[in-house]
């Protein structure tokens, strides 16, 4: 996981073989401001002697800081023509798009209680996943979404799709358990209900088709 305060240098330059691209390296950030990330990228590359003047593209996500016309990081750097991340944006527009949906934002909703409950607890975690290793079919164990990789939610449904049959059954025997907390059981049950509904195992099956 990369620290929210840390930025990531990259380069990309072109051989006669094609282009080629090469980590730099992660600046370590004081502030988010477009005028303190830009002075940090400034002093990195003086230091290490690269003119900014043979830069001829920047591309960043859709952050105000990163991208903003005016007030951006991209204005900053006036030396590199600046290109949107087109993988960004076009998490984004996914991401917008599904929100549109009712079901879809259920179903999102769902998935990511799922994975809070199991995760909030290592007991229940360890029951989860060591259910799922005793298939002996390597199932992936569940995952959470994020709004900024869409990829995420490919792999969460995939999680969900593969060991639909022992969540479930995890879930249940949670539930049952009186030595669980009534709080604790009352979340299962809840969570058990909504994975008997049909709509949810067709949804769950549907959105694996789209994001695959």
């Amino acid at each position: 996981t990369i620290p929210d305060h840390w930025t990531p240098d990259n380069s990309l330059y072109v051989l006669p073989s094609g282009p080629v691209e090469r980590f730099v390296k992660f600046l370590d950030m004081e502030g988010h401001t477009a005028e303190q990330l830009a002075q940090s990228l400034l002093d990195f590359l003086k230091e290490n002697g690269i003119d900014i003047k043979d830069c001829r593209g920047q591309s960043y996500d859709n952050a105000s800081n990163m991208s903003g016309k005016y007030n951006g990081l991209q204005a900053h750097i006036k030396d590199a023509e600046y290109i949107p991340c087109f993988a960004h944006s076009l998490n984004l527009v996914a991401k917008c798009a599904a929100e549109c949906c009712i079901e879809a934002s259920i179903f999102s909703n769902f998935v990511e209680s799922l994975y809070t409950f199991f995760s909030a607890s290592t007991y229940r975690w360890g029951i989860l996943t060591k259910a799922l290793e005793d298939t002996g079919s390597k199932l992936p164990t569940l995952k959470r979404l994020s709004d900024t990789r869409w990829s995420s939610r490919a792999d969460a449904t995939k999680a969900l799709l593969c060991g639909f049959t022992i969540i479930k059954q995890v879930l249940d025997d949670i539930s049952n358990n009186m030595d669980q907390k009534v709080e604790c059981r009352n979340q299962a049950y809840g969570l058990v209900l909504e994975m008997s509904k049909l709509e949810t195992g067709i949804v769950t099956i549907l959105w694996n088709g789209i994001l695959e």
